[in-house]
Protein backbone atom coordinates (compact mmCIF):
# COMPACT_ATOMS: atom_id res chain seq x y z
CA UNK A 1 0.00 0.00 0.00
CA UNK A 2 2.84 2.39 0.85
CA UNK A 3 4.55 1.71 -2.45
CA UNK A 4 1.32 2.45 -4.33
CA UNK A 5 0.95 5.82 -2.60
CA UNK A 6 4.63 6.60 -3.17
CA UNK A 7 4.37 5.67 -6.85
CA UNK A 8 1.28 7.85 -7.29
CA UNK A 9 3.00 10.78 -5.57
CA UNK A 10 6.12 10.45 -7.72
CA UNK A 11 4.04 10.20 -10.89
CA UNK A 12 2.09 13.33 -9.96
CA UNK A 13 5.26 15.23 -9.12
CA UNK A 14 6.93 14.21 -12.37
CA UNK A 15 3.87 15.27 -14.37
CA UNK A 16 3.83 18.67 -12.70
CA UNK A 17 7.54 19.28 -13.27
CA UNK A 18 7.55 18.21 -16.91
CA UNK A 19 4.24 19.87 -17.73
CA UNK A 20 5.12 23.30 -16.32
CA UNK A 21 5.76 25.90 -19.02
CA UNK A 22 9.23 27.35 -19.23
CA UNK A 23 9.80 30.93 -18.17
CA UNK A 24 9.48 33.05 -21.32
CA UNK A 25 12.17 35.45 -20.09
CA UNK A 26 12.99 37.55 -21.91
CA UNK A 27 9.34 37.95 -22.82
CA UNK A 28 8.55 40.06 -25.86
CA UNK A 29 7.21 43.50 -25.05
CA UNK A 30 6.08 46.64 -26.76
CA UNK A 31 3.05 48.85 -27.22
CA UNK A 32 1.23 47.54 -30.29
CA UNK A 33 3.83 45.27 -31.85
CA UNK A 34 6.28 43.34 -29.66
CA UNK A 35 9.52 45.00 -30.64
CA UNK A 36 11.63 44.63 -27.49
CA UNK A 37 12.46 42.21 -24.70
CA UNK A 38 11.74 42.34 -20.98
CA UNK A 39 14.95 42.90 -19.04
CA UNK A 40 16.53 44.95 -16.28
CA UNK A 41 17.76 48.47 -16.94
CA UNK A 42 21.44 47.58 -16.52
CA UNK A 43 21.20 44.56 -18.83
CA UNK A 44 19.45 46.65 -21.47
CA UNK A 45 22.14 49.33 -21.37
CA UNK A 46 24.85 46.64 -21.49
CA UNK A 47 23.24 45.36 -24.70
CA UNK A 48 23.14 48.90 -26.13
CA UNK A 49 19.36 49.29 -26.01
CA UNK A 50 16.85 51.89 -24.82
CA UNK A 51 14.96 50.93 -21.64
CA UNK A 52 11.34 51.87 -20.74
CA UNK A 53 10.10 50.76 -17.32
CA UNK A 54 6.35 50.76 -17.94
CA UNK A 55 6.24 48.74 -21.17
CA UNK A 56 6.83 45.26 -19.75
CA UNK A 57 3.52 44.27 -18.21
CA UNK A 58 4.25 40.53 -18.40
CA UNK A 59 6.23 40.52 -15.15
CA UNK A 60 4.56 43.56 -13.51
CA UNK A 61 7.54 44.41 -11.31
CA UNK A 62 9.38 47.72 -11.14
CA UNK A 63 12.89 46.48 -11.95
CA UNK A 64 11.91 44.77 -15.22
CA UNK A 65 11.14 46.96 -18.22
CA UNK A 66 11.13 46.77 -21.99
CA UNK A 67 14.43 47.08 -23.85
CA UNK A 68 14.13 48.49 -27.39
CA UNK A 69 16.58 49.05 -30.23
CA UNK A 70 19.12 46.40 -29.27
CA UNK A 71 21.79 46.42 -31.98
CA UNK A 72 22.39 43.20 -33.87
CA UNK A 73 25.57 41.36 -32.93
CA UNK A 74 25.98 40.23 -36.54
CA UNK A 75 28.40 42.49 -38.40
Amino acid sequence: MKSLVLTAALTTLTTLVLGAPKDPYPAPCGRSDPSGICTTKSTCYDKGGFWVQRDCTFYNVLDIGCCYSIPDDKK
